[in-house]
């Protein structure tokens, strides 16, 4: 197929356009994008896409974002890229943010008709999460990533597990004790990667349970229990131990390599790069001229959005866990607001999730920083903030793709660190059915009745998808007017 050449305005809008009509996020968009690039627009080969996908996968942040940057970079150079991010951004962060104001001016009622239709619209993003989970698992070695899932899981979901029985029981969730380990999200990646490049490395039973051992350790130290018992500065230690393993790992292998992995950026990559990450920094440093936010540490929110971006692996699903890890359970934002409005409008929108629910934190941040103005301002950087990290990465991997593509750490790591993010999102799939829970618990609807009816909707979405083959948007529609319906007849 010979490739036609495409203006930076008609990239553009067919990026806008795949931002517009692309329901579902992330690898959902993956056949769209290859539609509109490389079957209609003809502006590249399936082989060059393949390579663009492959990227995406194995970076963090936003797909779709990502293969906007990366195609548009390939087809226009740096104002392509632009261009193919910012048009698949766009239009779901407005949608986003429009929405979230428009329940700050509504107020009550209508947030309360919203907070009935979110218990189906949970039910409906529980049901892809859940899809997600069975599609990865068995995607490879079952026992494998089943075990790298319930592990994952063990590790992060205490404090789910303990709300939901206590809402079942009626009861204070400490009564259930404090957790072993429950650590954050970021904990959860530190060891994961840890692990997966340390792979390649052990050699026999004692290396292998010298790293579980040291694992367990740290998880210990960094979670609920450990941090009750003041181990904070011990699992600090470790973590310098494990980074300092880590390295003489890295390097033992680098000697042995025989494929030397080279760093060849063009001008045209430097520059691209640079505008990824400035962009976001001009804007920050605009809006503390401009928009005075008292008692609100705007570089340490936007620090966060960054770290979690880069953090999250596996697409939108899985930024939702990272985002409770690190704003939820941070503090910066309320459980309720992030859970029963955010996470629920992010998901019934079309977009990047990631990138629709880091400047919804943004709005939520910025209203409550300094009003409505600056809410959107907020939004709108931390929306670029997270486009601009992953896109910067994804430039850079790029770039280096042909020469890391056969190292063993990146095989092991598109191998393994799925799985363990799905265990991340059962985890965060019990902390949506609690904030569920909490909603009907409000109408005076028991625990053993409201959970047992959510799972049944599940199931029952599960049936339609796979029996009739309806639309997503249209079981989200279904779920959402059904769960609304029968909670105002209560």
């Amino acid at each position: 197929m010979r490739e036609k050449k495409v203006s930076i305005i008609n990239l553009f809008l067919s990026f806008l356009k795949v931002g517009t009509i692309g329901f579902g996020g992330g690898s959902a968009l993956i056949p769209v994008v290859e539609n509109e690039i490389v079957q209609n627009k003809k502006a590249m080969s399936e082989q060059d896409y393949l390579k663009h996908t492959v990227v995406a996968n194995i970076t963090p942040g936003a797909l779709p974002v990502k293969l906007g940057a990366t195609c548009g970079h390939q087809l226009k150079g740096p104002a392509g890229s632009l261009a193919g991010a910012l048009g698949v951004t766009i239009p779901g962060l407005i949608f986003t943010v429009a929405f979230m104001a428009l329940f700050s001016i509504l107020g009550g009622d209508a947030i309360n008709y919203f907070n009935y239709a979110s218990v189906g619209i949970t039910a409906f993003i529980v049901f892809l999460l859940i899809s997600y989970v069975v599609k990865i698992v068995k995607s490879g070695d079952f026992k494998i990533n089943m075990s790298l899932c319930i592990a994952a899981f063990a590790l992060t979901g205490g404090k789910e597990v303990r709300e939901i029985l206590s809402q079942l029981l009626k009861v204070e969730p400490e009564v259930f004790g404090t957790p072993l380990f429950d650590i954050s999200t970021i904990d959860l990646i530190i060891l994961s990667f840890f692990v997966i490049l340390l792979l390649e490395k052990i050699r026999n039973k004692t290396e292998f349970y010298f790293v579980l051992s040291l694992c367990l350790l740290y998880a210990f130290c960094k979670g609920k229990t450990g941090k009750l018992l003041g181990l904070n500065t011990v699992g600090s230690i470790l973590l310098i131990l494990m980074i300092g393993i880590a390295i003489m790992a890295f390097v033992v292998r680098r000697e042995k390599s025989k494929n030397k992995t080279k760093l060849s950026f063009g001008k045209s990559d430097i520059v691209i790069t640079l505008l990824y990450l400035l962009i976001p920094i001009l804007l920050t440093v605009a809006a503390m001229i401009f928009i005075p936010m008292k008692g609100y540490n705007l570089i340490d929110f936007l620090v966060k959005i960054t770290s979690s971006t880069v953090t999250s692996f596996g697409g939108g699903e899985a930024y939702v866990s990272v985002a409770d890890g690190i704003f939820v359970q941070g503090g910066y934002i309320k459980p309720d607001l992030f859970y029963t409005r955010l996470v629920p409008v992010a998901n019934s929108l079309p977009g990047p999730i990631l990138v629709k629910i880091a400047a919804g934190m943004g709005f939520l941040f910025g209203q409550q920083a300094g009003g409505t103005v600056a809410g959107w301002v907020v939004a709108l950087i931390s929306g670029v903030t997270a486009m601009g990290v992953c896109c910067a990465i994804a430039i850079v991997v790029l770039t280096l793709y042909d020469s890391v593509k056969e190292l063993q750490f990146i095989t092991n790591l598109k191998k393994y660190i799925l799985p363990v993010i799905c265990g991340m999102l059962i985890s965060t799939s019990a902390a949506m059915l609690f904030e569920s829970m909490k909603i009907t618990g409000g109408k005076g609807i028991s625990g053993f009745i409201s959970l047992p009816a959510i799972l049944l909707s599940i199931y029952g979405l599960n049936f339609l998808h796979r029996k009739y083959g309806l639309h997503d948007v249209i079981l989200l529609i279904l779920s959402a007017v059904l769960s609304l319906g029968v909670l105002l007849v209560f």
